[in-house]
């Protein structure tokens, strides 16, 4: 898995996406089959190349829409870029454009609420509920037929905590 990287000169963007595919395309052609590049996009910060979900037409296409390639949804993240998971709705709208985009690409989701408001472009994680995002995303992100089968791993503070109130809280809100 690797985030999507930024772009450091000003107007580099085709420039960038070029440089990503020359060093990513030769190893995703040498990838054993059961192997998969996993793109995280970013919160948005910087001259980011890839936030939120829109962002990732222009970068699969600069690799080719390479089968070897996956995505890691990372909740804090595309929150941070702008899409709308505080809203009804907004986690299966969300979902629906990735699954638009990139169909069948889903490999991982990282969940992490956000200790700031949609749009903020900062990627600081917070507990589950405990922050701008709130339960109910995680809950339409459990529901969407587009994550059966995907792995959801915590990346919030404390989530190593087998005490911690995190697990327990993805746990019923998955049954529920």
């Amino acid at each position: 898995m690797v985030h999507t990287g930024s772009c450091v000169n000003e107007g580099g963007f085709e420039a960038a996406l070029a440089q990503v595919a020359a060093g990513l395309l030769p190893l995703l052609d040498v990838l054993e089959d059961r192997v998969t590049l996993l793109l995280e996009p970013t919160a948005g910060q910087g001259r980011s190349l890839c936030a939120g979900v829109a962002d990732l037409a222009p970068y699969l296409a600069a690799l080719e829409w390479h089968p070897r390639v996956g995505i890691c949804l990372d909740t804090c993240h595309v929150f941070a870029a702008g899409a709308p998971l505080d809203e009804p709705g907004g986690a299966t709208a969300t979902l629906d454009l990735l699954q638009e985009i990139a169909p069948g690409r889903l490999r991982l989701i990282h969940a992490n609420d956000s200790m700031d408001v949609r749009g903020s472009f900062r990627d600081r994680h917070q507990r589950i509920g405990e922050g701008h995002i709130g339960t109910d995303a995680f809950a339409e992100l459990f529901a969407h037929p587009s994550t059966a089968g995907v792995p959801f791993v915590l990346e919030t503070p404390g989530s190593g905590d087998p005490t911690g109130t995190c697990l327990p809280l993805l746990k019923k809100l998955r049954a529920g």
